[in-house]
């Protein structure tokens, strides 16, 4: 989703990805051709190579490649050290190293097109890891105070919880749970604000120009991947970060990065994106 603020500077390029992802690759501005990874054939010739995901894998896909090749930087000492002694300075905005890497500066939102009323609340309440979900029963009482139509968003692993929460807020409220992204990508023109943890489906909607209030609790918004218009909300606790990209169980035990954001201050955000 955040590749978007390169790739019409780019453009035309040839995207591969997982094929989880090619729906949203598809769309973004300046791409031309989508490969899924270990699905279709990488054919080429290609000019160069803006590798954004600096793993030894893509790093072994770039080699092979016979052109030039640039690489992002992880910056991944740095992010544990953040994450196992709460040291030193945050890396750059994850955007700004994919500009740095392509040469090139980032574009203005939105990356992704999109068509529709505007006038619906998004609710983003899973993740795939436990500890970057905010509970359930809060969703409820945020959505609650919503009087216009909602959408719930997630994926096929979380589709019980969603239509649970989806059945709980009545015939207002639509339930998108897909193995993909077609449906979703067709929901986000109907969107007027998003409220959601650091997850994919967060920064989807954001990509898409719509304002986002993120919730953060075992990643920091600081380090790295918050760069949308909106609003952040998480705790200044001790033992923030916790996790690079989140985990299953708290370490502490208590969750209390999520469990303490609070509905009243959730709203009071909402409203002043409404």
């Amino acid at each position: 989703m955040l590749t978007g603020a390169v790739t019409s500077a780019l453009g035309p390029v040839s995207y591969l990805t997982h094929p989880r992802y090619a729906e949203v690759a598809a769309i973004l501005p300046g791409v031309t051709e989508v490969i899924r990874w270990g699905q279709d054939p990488i054919i080429g010739p290609f000019t160069r190579v803006i590798d954004l995901h600096g793993s030894p894998r893509s790093r072994m896909v770039a080699l092979r490649q016979h052109c030039p090749t640039h690489t992002l930087s992880r910056h991944s000492l740095r992010r544990r050290l953040r994450v196992w002694m709460k040291w030193g300075q945050p890396p750059m905005r994850v955007i700004d190293r994919y500009a740095e890497t392509a040469q090139v500066t980032v574009q203005h939102k939105p990356w992704i097109s999109v068509q529709g009323p505007q006038n619906t609340l998004i609710l983003c309440p899973g993740a795939q890891w436990a500890t970057k979900q905010w509970p359930l029963g809060k969703w409820l009482e945020l959505g609650q105070r919503w009087t216009g139509e909602i959408l719930v968003l997630g994926g096929p692993e979380e589709q019980k919880n969603l239509q649970a929460l989806g059945a709980a807020l009545g015939s207002r409220a639509e339930v998108i749970a897909e193995r993909g992204f077609q449906r979703t990508i067709a929901a986000l023109g109907r969107g007027a604000l998003a409220v959601g943890g650091d997850t994919g489906l967060m920064h989807l909607c954001a990509a898409a120009g719509i304002p986002v209030i993120g919730l953060f609790g075992p990643t920091k918004s600081e380090d790295g991947f918050w760069c949308h218009e909106g609003e952040v909300i998480e705790r200044n606790l001790y033992c923030r970060p916790c996790s690079r990209h989140g985990s299953l169980i708290c370490p502490m035990g208590d969750h209390q990065c999520m469990n303490d954001i609070e509905v009243a201050q959730v709203w009071a955000a909402v409203e002043r994106y409404q």
